[in-house]
């Protein structure tokens, strides 16, 4: 069956371009790369790896590093070419595209600038580390607003710290659900369940944490938060 037979089953990717970082993220809108597991991934070369969604091994689209000197036409990556997986990007305008035409694509659209969304991005990482925790959340609501999901993470925690915990939640819960490999969601998560008073799901979350990082995820803070989970549970008893 070629692709153009199923077309309500082409992905519909988003594009993010970042030039300090200097990558190309094409993956279907509601996704991210970013806390996916290591086999989710199949990479094409040093530079290009397609994400693959389970239980169904659907291909939901991919990332490019050191964009500004890919080639998508040089030797090693006609994968970028095949007919399948297919693709339509609605930023570009592209439909039925393979990744190849979208990174063609997307270099005569961006040229040398990033998706609005990053820079809505860089603005509230700024705004954050310069303290300004009210400038960063409305920069990361812009980036959400963008179409950029991967802003729920940093809203969550920004909410957390401005002491709106159920906001706090609500992103950082939209977050796991879509990276249930990034230790420090969870973490974060975590911390606001606990902070709720909501014991078991905090448990869960920090569990998680501390599981992800047993497997070489980053270290966090949830070893530390379950043993004051464990000091909160011993006062009530």
């Amino acid at each position: 069956m070629s692709p153009t037979d199923e077309p309500m089953f082409r992905p519909r990717l988003f594009l993010s371009r970042d030039v300090e970082i200097d990558y190309l993220s094409a993956i279907e809108f509601g996704s991210v790369a970013d806390g996916q597991p290591d086999d989710a991934w199949r990479v094409v070369g040093e530079q290009v790896g397609f994400l693959f969604e389970e239980p169904d091994e659907r291909c939901i689209g991919f990332q490019v590093n050191d964009f500004s000197s890919f080639d998508p036409e040089a030797e090693g990556f006609e994968a970028l070419w095949s007919d399948t997986p297919r693709f339509d990007v609605p930023q570009l305008g592209v439909r039925d595209a393979s990744a190849g035409e979208i990174c063609l694509a997307a270099r005569a659209f961006l040229g040398d600038e990033p998706t609005l969304n990053k820079c809505y991005f860089d603005q509230a990482v700024a705004a954050g580390g310069a303290g300004d925790r009210s400038a960063a959340a409305e920069a990361w609501q812009l980036c959400l607003e963008s179409g950029d999901p991967m802003a729920h993470y940093g809203l969550g925690y920004t909410l957390y710290e401005l002491g709106d915990l159920r906001g706090a939640y609500r992103h950082l819960r939209a977050y796991v659900e879509i990276t249930p490999s990034n230790s420090w969601a969870w973490c974060w998560m975590g911390r606001a369940c606990l902070e709720l008073g909501e014991h078991v799901e905090a448990r869960q979350a920090l569990e998680r944490a501390v599981e992800l990082e047993d497997h070489g995820g980053d270290e966090t803070d949830a070893p530390e938060l379950l043993e004051e989970l464990e000091g909160r549970n011993a006062r009530r008893g």
